[in-house]
């Protein structure tokens, strides 16, 4: 099934990959110091075995594994990740796909993909049973946790005010206090 989009969000349940027993350096293999400095992995833990990494650390590991293939599926990438760390895996997201690959999140958190993905698909088993091209899509909340600020301005607009889908704290600040005034 060929979905749309360069970075597609995926709602769905499907279980994460498990590299037990393996040590990074096992698991990274092609072009490994590149690959992990390009995730923010720690060089020095790349003898350290999979089940002992962070959820963070995983995904990082799990992301600089599959760096190079055409379509990059990830499974739960937001678990244990800090907004900070967000930012920076969604910009790298966005330069992968500068460079003919796709990327595909499946994930529960909406964080992630807040200014970044192009659709989100609602699966249930293995069929689609929703399909948006914005996170500010009030039927989603049924299925995913939506950001904050995206459940701010929901909120507001049920009270009737009306607010742009704002990404940024900082905008949307502006903009109420423009409303304000």
């Amino acid at each position: 099934m060929e979905l749309d989009g360069n970075i597609i969000g995926i709602i769905k349940e499907e279980k994460e990959e498990n590299y037990d027993g393996l040590r990074v350096n096992e698991i990274v293999t092609y072009k490994k110091e590149e690959a992990l400095k390009m995730v923010k992995f720690d060089i020095e833990k790349e003898n350290t075995l999979f089940e002992e990494l962070s959820s963070k650390d995983k995904n990082k590991v799990i992301l600089a594994k599959k760096l190079h293939d055409k379509e990059i599926k990830l499974v739960n990438f937001s678990k244990g990740m800090l907004k900070k760390d967000i930012e920076y895996f969604q910009n790298l997201f966005k330069k992968i796909t500068n460079y003919g690959r796709k990327v595909i999140l499946i994930d529960k958190s909406g964080d992630i993909f807040l200014n970044c993905v192009d659709h989100i698909y609602v699966f249930d088993e293995d069929k689609i049973i929703y399909e948006t091209t914005t996170i500010f899509d009030k039927y989603l909340e049924k299925y995913i946790d939506l950001p904050k600020i995206v459940e701010f301005i929901n909120r507001s607009e049920e009270q009737g005010i009306r607010l742009d889908q704002y990404t940024e704290l900082d905008e949307l600040l502006k903009a109420i206090y423009r409303i304000k005034s």
